[in-house]
């Protein structure tokens, strides 16, 4: 190698290195859009709301703009961010249904794993078993004892079809070796008042949405569906516990439409998980029954290629699928 071309090689690398500093210095130089794929007022809204007031601290009050899109079981808001600019400005606060949709063979307007780029997770909630008062079980071997002698499927429910409570269900029965059915219902709270009435024994949710009502004896908790026991729940087995591999967790997490310069990913990412991490992101969204979970973009879209794969295999050993 020359000497002149050893020069000009070294200048291209410090150019390239003083371009990607800049950009993680300059970024965000206007103000940043997060997209919600459901109406205002819900948890993810309000934990989208809280971490855009905290960025727009971080970032010296460069505005953070909450935009709800509902619509098509998320899909609406998630293709607007496939199909936004690549720069940095736009991204998704994504839940369980990012994951499922594809699945279980939902046709889709952008493809989940090729246009867009993971960030960070942001939090996550426990999934519960519950029952009504009145079920005679009171342990997931119970439960499994219970429907392995039933003549007729043993029915559950959950937030609603296709929902991850819904495939919380399909893998027990599958892991297991029982026959459940599940019973559709549109929302959390339907499914709560049916299951209090003992119209439905058995019901995944979100252990937040269902705990006042095992606080108050209404329902009993059969077992968590997460991989580490309830924290407010300790004495209480996980599913996983008696089926080893199981594990179910709600969802928040961060996406943007891929192709986002690296400097730019990087900071996002990091400006957002030290948001995420902090004491104050934790107590503002204690109310919620969330985890805070900061990641890395590389271990957020490892995580996201596994869970649909597993959703996937879930959902077509139970021949769910969209038509």
């Amino acid at each position: 190698m020359t000497r002149r071309l050893f020069i000009v090689l070294f200048a291209i690398v410090i150019t390239g290195l003083a371009s990607s500093a800049w950009a993680q210095a300059d970024y965000p130089a206007r103000s940043v859009k997060l997209v919600v794929p459901f109406a205002a007022g819900g948890p993810t809204d309000v934990v989208a709301r809280i971490l855009g007031d905290m960025l727009t601290a971080r970032w010296g009050g460069q505005s953070v703009v909450i935009e709800n899109r509902p619509g098509a079981g998320t899909i609406v808001a998630t293709a607007a961010v496939a199909n936004a600019p690549k720069d940095g400005y736009t991204f998704l606060i994504a839940t369980n249904s990012l994951l499922i949709n594809p699945a279980i063979g939902q046709k889709l307007p952008y493809d989940t794993l090729k246009d867009l780029a993971a960030v960070t997770m942001i939090a996550t909630q426990p999934v519960a078993l519950v029952a009504n008062k009145a079920f005679a079980p009171n342990t997931v071997q119970e439960l499994v004892a219970l429907a392995k002698t039933s003549a007729e499927p043993l029915n559950f429910t959950s937030p609603g079809p296709r929902g991850v409570g819904h495939l919380a269900g399909e893998m027990l029965q599958q892991r297991a070796g029982i026959k459940l059915q599940h019973i559709n219902y549109n929302g959390s709270a339907p499914a709560l008042v049916d299951l209090i009435a003992g119209r439905v024994p058995v019901m995944f949710d979100i252990w937040h949405s269902a705990k006042r009502y095992v606080d108050s004896g209404e329902l009993k908790l059969i077992a968590g569906a997460s991989s580490e026991r309830l924290g407010d729940a300790p004495h209480v087995p996980t599913i996983g516990e008696a089926f080893p591999g199981f594990a179910v967790m709600a969802v928040n997490a961060l996406y943007g439409p891929a192709g986002i310069p690296a400097p730019v990913l990087a900071k996002a990412s990091a400006d957002v998980r030290a948001v995420v991490e902090s004491a104050e992101f934790k107590g503002k969204t204690k109310h919620l029954g969330i985890q805070a979970w900061g990641t890395t973009p590389a271990e957020l879209d490892a995580w996201t290629r596994k869970e649909i794969a597993g959703w996937a295999a879930v959902a077509k050993a139970a021949n769910i699928k969209v038509d």
